[in-house]
């Protein structure tokens, strides 16, 4: 161990020494979090194209679906986050949807079995998961050869006779402060969902973290919008099967925080 390692391990060992009663017991609760979170990633692990993912990095796309076991940290803050926001979906969907559907509002829930792509060859409704009665999960085969596609919708819904794709979003007050349209990201998670559900409509509902206000935009998604979609993971699937490693994407923020940055710097040395 090299001096300056050794310096670090005992100035950390003297901050938890003098840690109060009060920081122990938060970072109780921390660990819990972290070591939940870490018991569910193991119990998750299909290969698949994700919303969330797979208009990203192609190149960590790749090592995802190659099986690569990754470095991916699981920090509390992220989790408290997370998981708050779970509860808040919860909400709208239990509290407030769900009671609206049976009160008789003009909101109405759209049952999986009247949505486009139910019964359809190839696709998988995962009936067993543990959320929300308006939330869909399923696996979708029929766009790739060997990954399939792996998602989840917040809800589906009709309202003055327009039926449409329903996703929930909690953003920070500085972002929804100048929020005139859904974030990009959401955007291309949007397009999955249209291209496998059969609904061209996408409506993002926005609640602020900070004065929980609302914001709502729908998107109309084009057929061009959806052949971007079907030929994004039809190519990364196409590196993968050939073993083709693809360029990884020049933004520093991704490679921050990319489960596969050690690794994917190992293969530039060697390309070098």
């Amino acid at each position: 161990m090299g001096l300056k390692n050794l310096a670090d391990k005992i100035k950390k060992e003297q901050r938890e020494a003098n840690k109060s009663f009060e920081e122990k017991f938060i970072d109780e609760i921390d660990k819990f979090l972290v070591e939940e979170a870490k018991r569910k990633r193991s119990e998750s692990s299909r290969l698949a194209f994700r919303p969330s993912q797979y208009y990203k990095c192609e190149r960590q796309t790749f090592y995802f679906l190659k099986g690569v076991k990754g470095v991916d940290g699981i920090y509390p803050r992220s989790q408290r986050i997370l998981q708050v926001g779970t509860r808040l979906h919860e909400w709208i969907q239990n509290d407030i949807l769900m009671k609206m559907n049976e009160l008789g509002y003009p909101i109405k829930i759209l049952p999986k079995e009247e949505l486009p792509f139910y019964g359809a060859e190839g696709v998988e409704i995962i009936e067993d998961h543990t959320a929300p009665p308006t939330e869909i999960k399923f696996i979708d085969f029929r766009f790739t050869e060997k990954f399939p596609i792996s998602a989840m919708i917040d809800g589906a819904l009709e309202y003055n006779g327009y039926p449409f794709i329903f996703e929930f979003k909690t953003i920070n007050p500085n972002e929804f402060e100048y929020l005139i349209e859904p974030l990009p990201d959401h955007i291309k998670q949007g397009a999955l969902y249209s291209l496998c559900i059969g609904l061209k409509k996408v409506l993002f509902l926005y609640l602020c973290k900070g004065t929980q206000n609302f914001k709502a935009y729908m998107v109309d998604y084009r057929d061009d919008q959806l052949e971007w979609v079907v030929n994004k993971i039809k190519g990364i699937e196409e590196q993968v099967l050939l073993d083709v490693l693809p360029d990884k994407e020049e933004d520093s923020l991704t490679c921050r925080f990319c489960p596969y940055s050690s690794i994917c710097k190992k293969e530039e040395l060697c390309e070098i």
